[in-house]
């Protein structure tokens, strides 16, 4: 969520009183940085992790009514996606990697956009391992070219997240055990982050360079064209 949180920094958005989506929002932990001034709205596969996050917003004062189960197999008719819903910022995070079209994806959320909107896409870069899910090696290219398909601007490009890079080979260990040591791994991350602000929390791990740690993740903004 620190790197979601970085790359709307860097283009002065701030998360109040304006209209979000996180379109797969896993846990929900993008929504425990936005202001209950926003009106947000997500879709998630998981019905469990629906359930979850709907109890943990509305426990902040947010109105979760727009929080629901997506079916992949319509997404595209998703009464949040109608044409009527248009929003500020829609967070697409380490999904588009996964997918088999994302550029139909990214032109069909981007119709969902105010005019002034951006969709705001996360994605691992630099993998020391590859992950059998990811259909897509993931660099600045791709993500020119994915824009530019879409049918979108650029906006910002920022590879981050050099505190990772290392450890990439724990947090795709497998079976339960290898489960619990990489959640215990993402817990210290979290942990350790807090005192710091996003910008400064990347601006040190990129010292990590020094030992050879590369950039882990990739952020970018891009809204339509016009």
């Amino acid at each position: 969520v620190m790197a979601a949180q970085l790359m709307l920094q860097r283009n002065g958005i701030t998360l109040k009183d304006i209209d979000v989506m996180d379109y797969g929002f896993g846990t929900g932990t993008f929504f425990r940085v936005c202001d209950p001034s926003c009106r947000i709205a997500g879709v998630e596969v998981d019905e469990v992790n629906v359930q979850d996050v709907r109890r943990m917003l509305s426990a902040r004062g947010h109105d979760v009514t727009d929080i629901a189960v997506l079916d992949v197999a319509t997404w595209e008719e998703h009464p949040l996606l109608s044409d009527s819903r248009q929003y500020d910022v829609i967070l697409i995070s380490h999904v588009l990697e996964h997918l088999d079209e994302p550029v139909h994806v990214m032109k069909r959320l981007s119709r969902n956009l105010k005019p002034n909107g951006m969709l705001l896409g996360l994605l691992p870069v630099n993998e020391i391992i590859k992950d059998p899910n990811h259909k897509w090696v993931c660099d600045r290219k791709r993500v020119d070219q994915w824009v530019a398909d879409a049918d979108m601007a650029l906006v910002d490009y920022h590879e981050m997240d050099h505190y990772v890079y290392w450890l990439l080979p724990v947090l795709h260990l497998k079976g339960a055990i290898g489960r619990a040591i990489a959640q215990g791994v993402s817990l210290f991350l979290g942990i350790l982050q807090l005192p710091f602000s996003p910008g400064a929390w990347f601006g040190m791990g990129r010292g990590l360079r020094l030992v050879g740690a590369k950039p882990a993740q990739i952020g970018f903004l891009a809204k339509r064209k016009g």
